[in-house]
C-alpha cells in the first residue's frame, strides 16, 4: 500500500468547495483535501497560496483544477515548478474526484494522476433517447 496522496482543488469561484461537498454526499466524510478559489485573488496571491499548501506535503501530491489554461491551472503550474513529485490534473469532474478519494491510499502520485485522467474522460458520455 502506498502512502496517502494529498490533493488540493483549485478552481474558479466556489466550484472546488461545491465539488467537494457533492463528493461528500456520495463518499461520506472527507478529510485531507483542501480547496482554493481564484476569486478575488491576483495571480501572485493565488500562486503563493498554492505554494503554501503544497509546501506542507511531505512527498508530493496532486493539484486538481477545473480546466487547462485557466488561471487556476497556470498559477498551479507556476507554484509547483521545481517542487518534485507534484502533478496537476485539469478538468476534474465528480467521477474523477470520487476515484481519487477511493484510491488515494493505493497508488503513487503519477499513477493516480493518470488513473484520474482516464476516469474523467470515460465518465463523459452522450446518450440519445431512453436507456435500454
Amino acid at each position: 500500500m502506498s502512502a496517502r496522496v494529498p490533493a488540493l482543488l483549485v478552481m474558479h469561484a466556489d466550484l472546488a468547495a461545491a465539488l467537494l461537498r457533492a463528493a461528500g454526499t456520495v463518499y461520506g466524510p472527507i478529510e485531507g483535501v483542501n480547496v482554493l478559489s481564484n476569486e478575488g485573488q491576483s495571480r501572485a496571491q493565488l500562486e503563493g497560496r498554492i505554494a503554501s499548501e503544497v509546501g506542507a506535503w511531505p512527498a508530493g501530491g496532486l493539484v486538481l483544477t477545473d480546466f487547462w489554461g485557466g488561471s487556476c491551472h497556470l498559477c498551479g503550474a507556476a507554484a509547483l515548478h521545481g517542487r518534485g513529485e507534484l502533478v496537476i490534473v485539469t478538468g476534474i469532474n465528480l467521477p474523477a474526484l470520487l476515484d481519487y478519494l477511493h484510491n488515494r491510499d493505493h497508488y503513487p502520485v503519477l499513477e493516480l494522476a493518470e488513473r484520474l485522467q482516464k476516469k474523467g474522460q470515460e465518465s463523459i458520455r452522450v446518450q440519445r433517447g431512453q436507456p435500454a
